[in-house]
C-alpha cells in the first residue's frame, strides 16, 4: 500500500564522515532523516549511507549573530514570571524563531536547514527539545504537513488519537495503551498524511514525556528514568527496547477530545464518550493543532483540507472521564466498547 508522506523529499548535502562521539548526529523523526550539529533525545540512526538528510541542524559559530528577521511577528509567548519567552517571525528570508535564555532559531526558506545561533549559557539539553518539538513542528508545516497536538497509539481496533489541553492526560491515556500491547505513534506532535487509500497518522518519536505517578501507575513501569533536564519534575522514558513503536504511518481510526474531570467535585465518576459531528469536530481539531499561532493564513488554506476530510471519515468524539488512577480500567474499556460499536469496524 503506497502512502504518500509530503515531508519526505531530499536535497544534496556535503556529509562529513559521522561518528558516534561525536556531531554530526543522524537521526530519524517524523519520518525524517535529520543530520545535526547538536545532540538529540533520541537513538542515533547507526547507518551513513548515500541517502540524502530531509533536515538539518547547523550550528552557527559563536559570536556570529542571526541575520535581522524581513518580517513581522506572528506569534509571541509570555510567561508570568520571566516575561517574553518566545517570539516568531516570518518572512521571504524564512522563519526566525526567538527563544529566552537560548538564542535564535532560523529556518531557512525551503525548511531543509534550521541554522541555530546560541546564547552564551543555553543549556543544549533543553535545546535538543526545543529542536525536536517546535522548530520541527514549524518545519512540517512549512513543508504541508498537518499537524495535531495529540498522543496516539495503535490497537488492535487501529489508531487512537487523544487531544486535549495540557494536563488533561492524554500521555497518560496513550501509557496505559501502552501498558495493555499497544504501540506508541506521537506523545505530543502527530503528523496527518493524505494516502492512497485514506488519512494516515504518524510516526512521531519514539519517546514519552510522564509525570512519574504516570510510569509507575498507568505503564507499570518500574525502572529509574531520568528527567527530561535538570530541575525539570517529567521524566524521560524512550521506547526502544522497552515498549512498541510504529515506524510507518498507519490509518487513523478514532480522534478522543479529552476532559479529565474531579469526580469528588463532580459527585460522579462516570466515562462520557460523545461523538462530534461537522462544525464542532472540525473545531475541535482546528484548536489542537502542533503550534497553530505559527501558521500563516495563507498556510492554513492548504492544510485545512486534510482536517476536513478527517472530520468526514474519522469518529472525532469528546471523551469526558474522572481523574484517577484507580478508574483507569473503566476509561481503558469504555474506549474500546466506543470503538469497538463505531460504524465501520470490523470484528
Amino acid at each position: 500500500m503506497a502512502v504518500h508522506v509530503p515531508v519526505t523529499s531530499t536535497i544534496g548535502l556535503h556529509r562529513p564522515p559521522l561518528h558516534a562521539d561525536g556531531p554530526p548526529f543522524l537521526y530519524g523523526m517524523y519520518g525524517m532523516r535529520v543530520r545535526s550539529d547538536f545532540r538529540l533525545p533520541l537513538a542515533q540512526l547507526l547507518d551513513d549511507t548515500e541517502i540524502p538528510s530531509d533536515l538539518v541542524f547547523r550550528r552557527a559559530a559563536d559570536g556570529r549573530r542571526p541575520p535581522e528577521p524581513d518580517g513581522p511577528v506572528v506569534a509571541r509567548e509570555e510567561c508570568a514570571v520571566h516575561g517574553l519567552e518566545i517570539l516568531v517571525h516570518r518572512g521571504p528570508g524564512g522563519g526566525w524563531i526567538w527563544h529566552r535564555d537560548m538564542g535564535t532559531y532560523h529556518i531557512l526558506p525551503e525548511a531543509r536547514q534550521v541554522n541555530v545561533y546560541l546564547d552564551s549559557g543555553a543549556e543544549e539539553g533543553i535545546l535538543g527539545y526545543a529542536l525536536i518539538g517546535r522548530i520541527s513542528i514549524f518545519v512540517l508545516h512549512r513543508r504541508g504537513c498537518s499537524t495535531l497536538h495529540a498522543s496516539a497509539v495503535s490497537t488492535e481496533d487501529g489508531v487512537l488519537a487523544f487531544l486535549g489541553d495540557s494536563g488533561q492526560g492524554k500521555s497518560t491515556l496513550a501509557a496505559a495503551f501502552l501498558a495493555r500491547g499497544g504501540e506508541l505513534l506521537a506523545d505530543d506532535v502527530l503528523p496527518l498524511h493524505q494516502g492512497d487509500n485514506g488519512l494516515y497518522c504518524g510516526p512521531s518519536l519514539p519517546l514519552m514525556k510522564l509525570w512519574p505517578t504516570s510510569v509507575e501507575n498507568a505503564l507499570g513501569f518500574s525502572g529509574d528514568l531520568p528527567p527530561l533536564w535538570a530541575d525539570s519534575p517529567k521524566k524521560l522514558l524512550t521506547l526502544e527496547g522497552r515498549f512498541g513503536f510504529a515506524t510507518a504511518p498507519l490509518p487513523l481510526r478514532a480522534c478522543y477530545l479529552v476532559n479529565r474531570y474531579d469526580p469528588v467535585a463532580a459527585g460522579r465518576e462516570d466515562v462520557f464518550i460523545r461523538r462530534l459531528a461537522g462544525h464542532e469536530g472540525l473545531a475541535a481539531l482546528l484548536g489542537h493543532i502542533s503550534q497553530g499561532a505559527y501558521i500563516l493564513p495563507a498556510e492554513m488554506r492548504g492544510l485545512l483540507p486534510i482536517y476536513k476530510q478527517l472530520v468526514s471519515r474519522v469518529p472525532v468524539s469528546s471523551l469526558n472521564y474522572p481523574s484517577g488512577f484507580e478508574y483507569q480500567d473503566a476509561v481503558y474499556a469504555a474506549i474500546v466498547q466506543n470503538v469497538a460499536s463505531a460504524p465501520g469496524h470490523s470484528q
